[in-house]
């Protein structure tokens, strides 16, 4: 840790934080601009796996600045959220849909097994509110959300993976049986974000650091965070970064997009887990349960290009050890399409 702290610092210096960004434009009619990301996550994309955090997808919607709509083009009650937001700042609005499917090693095994993760799924919703600062010397975002759902069989975790399994013709998985039990579920999360920037990021080769950190509160997933993502290319977006399926995880430009982007990107991603659902097992009765690990992290790199309104990511991540027992740290997949209209 000491020698990515290092990294990071060092990696600070070299970065102006007097880079121009883009200007906001203003938009004199009602909520037509955004945009859309759809996220696919696999353990199976490149590596014969299926295991542990074995699936997830989302959906998300994550409008423009609000504030430089006409005040005709916000409906009323997000204006008035609005105006909390301090002078000079932008917000945003976003929601997402999405599921997280968590399985043992061998899910060949129709019986309990119970020094292996349980399996268990995440559906849900996600509403959340932006609110960012880039006219300083140092662009901030902050992201506050809620996320509700359910964990247990409503949560369609079997149906979607022996389903999928069915399509491409392979066995399903056996255990679904022992799956922990219904719950609905809520989290409240908060994350800050800083960019760092060189001077011709947006308009030539450049290079963004973007560290960031937050927690999470709720019955499903209480944890505190931070990480850092450096990324580097031409023509680089002027988002929040490229992340993961996670809570926060989601930013977008105001800026036009060029006809032609490429950068390359890494991050990490520290938590200190004080509840996961999915291991601890459920809050008020008995269930299928495993000693988690305090302490895990996310590291990942990837590539991403954009052509016109489109952008399309994709990373390999590694994952440290969830739970005590695991045989092995896990490599997944993570696939974004992003759409600007």
């Amino acid at each position: 840790m000491r020698l990515l702290t290092l990294a990071f610092i060092l990696i600070a210096g070299l970065l102006r934080c007097d880079a121009a960004e883009p200007v906001p434009v203003k938009h004199p009619g009602g909520l037509r601009l955004g945009s859309f990301t759809a996220y696919t996550e696999n353990d199976n994309y490149l590596w014969d796996t299926d295991q542990f955090y074995t699936n997830g997808f989302k959906l998300t919607f994550l409008s423009a600045n609000l504030a430089s709509f006409a005040a005709d083009g916000v409906p009323a009650p997000i204006r008035r959220l609005g105006a909390l937001v301090p002078p000079g700042h932008g917000y945003k609005l976003g929601f997402s849909f999405g599921q997280n499917i968590y399985t043992p090693a061998d899910i060949t095994i129709p019986t309990y097994q119970p020094d292996d993760r349980p399996y268990s799924a995440w559906l849900y919703v996600g509403l959340a509110f932006h609110v960012v600062d880039d006219t300083g010397e140092v662009a901030r975002l902050d992201v506050y959300e809620v996320d509700l759902g359910v964990v247990g069989p409503s949560a369609l975790g079997r149906q979607f993976q022996n389903g999928y399994h069915q399509i491409i013709d392979i066995p399903g998985a056996q255990g679904w049986d022992h799956q922990i039990h219904d719950e609905p579920g809520m989290n409240l999360v908060y994350e800050r974000r800083y960019r760092f920037s060189t001077a011709s990021a947006r308009t030539g080769w450049g290079a963004d650091l973007i560290p960031h950190a937050g927690l999470s509160l709720g019955n499903i997933f209480t944890y505190a965070n931070a990480g850092a993502e450096v990324r580097a290319g031409w023509r680089l977006p002027a988002d929040f970064g490229s992340n993961l399926i996670r809570p926060s995880g989601d930013s977008n430009s105001d800026a036009a997009p060029p006809p032609f982007a490429v950068f390359a990107f890494a991050a990490v991603d520290g938590r200190a887990v004080a509840r996961d659902i999915t291991l601890d097992g459920n809050s008020f009765r008995d269930s299928p349960s495993i000693d988690k690990n305090p302490f895990v992290a996310d590291a990942y790199v990837g590539l991403g290009i954009t052509f016109g309104d489109w952008q399309l990511r994709y990373a390999e991540a590694f994952r440290t050890r969830e739970f005590e027992g695991q045989d092995s740290a896990q490599i997944f997949g993570s696939l974004s399409v992003t759409y600007r209209y």
